[in-house]
């Protein structure tokens, strides 16, 4: 019987060294698939230029540079507008530093840069004017952009309250590193 004992306060003991290890740091991650997604979504409301041009964002295909913590963004576009027979389509390239706003617990796009902004079919003069609008704007209007947001229920686990300390970017996505307070 006391040989039973033992047995239980041991195995009582290492659940709760199990616990206590489980109550350290935490990792969020999420990947470039969801960050494509996440982009899709953000995007899917079409926005109108000058009150003339109303372009629609679509199909975000991702890729991250760890070495210098940027998103690399191509995605469809489609265009319409009065002034146009038909709707436009062709390539947006965006790129943006990607960075963790403690004030907001969410991964921002900062610095956003329109790289590229091709009409298929269009002459090399209309597209390069179309890219040198679509430069001007873009920043202004991607900057700050919320990718991703620090849940509530994150930060608060087991009784413990946690907060972001660290933010990385991997080739297969972002971490955000959360520690007890």
């Amino acid at each position: 019987m006391r040989l039973l004992k033992n047995y239980l306060l041991l195995v009582l003991l290492a659940a709760l060294l199990a616990h206590c290890a489980s109550m350290g740091e935490r990792r969020l991650s999420m990947n470039t698939a969801e960050l494509q997604q996440k982009l899709n979504s953000k995007l899917a409301k079409p926005f109108t230029f000058m009150k003339v041009f109303h372009i629609q964002l679509s199909n975000a295909l991702v890729s991250i540079d760890p070495a210098s913590g940027r998103i690399h963004t191509l995605m469809d576009a489609n265009v319409q507008s009065d002034l146009l027979a038909n709707a436009a389509t062709g390539k947006l390239g965006l790129s943006g530093l990607l960075k963790f706003d403690q004030a907001r617990n969410a991964v921002v796009l900062d610095q956003p840069e329109v790289d590229s902004f091709q009409l298929d079919g269009a002459n090399s003069q209309w597209n390069g004017l179309v890219q040198q609008i679509t430069k001007d704007i873009g920043s202004k209007w991607l900057n700050q952009l919320v990718l991703y947001e620090v849940k509530p229920e994150d930060l608060s686990y087991a009784g413990r309250h946690y907060q972001p300390t660290d933010f990385q970017v991997t080739a297969n996505g972002l971490q955000v590193t959360l520690k007890p307070q």
